[in-house]
C-alpha cells in the first residue's frame, strides 16, 4: 500500500498536520493534470495514442503546467 493510501484509511482525526500536508501537496501534483482534461490523472496505465498526442500538444503550446 502506498503511503497516500495509508494516509486515507487512517482515522482522519489522528493525522499529524505533516500528514494532512502529504496528502494536500499529492493533490495539487494531480491538479494540473485533472485541469488539462486527463480524467485519469492518477491513473497508473500508459497513456493510449490519442493521450500521448494530447501531452505532445500540450508541451508544444506549453500549457502543460497551469495553474487556476
Amino acid at each position: 500500500m502506498s503511503d497516500i493510501a495509508q494516509l486515507f484509511a487512517t482515522d482522519p482525526l489522528k493525522l499529524s498536520r505533516q500528514d494532512i500536508e502529504s496528502i494536500i501537496k499529492e493533490f495539487r501534483a494531480k491538479r494540473s493534470a485533472f485541469n488539462i482534461g486527463n480524467m485519469k490523472a492518477g491513473s497508473t496505465k500508459p497513456p493510449t495514442e490519442k493521450q500521448k498526442q494530447m501531452l505532445e500538444l500540450g508541451e508544444k503550446l506549453k500549457i502543460g503546467g497551469l495553474d487556476l
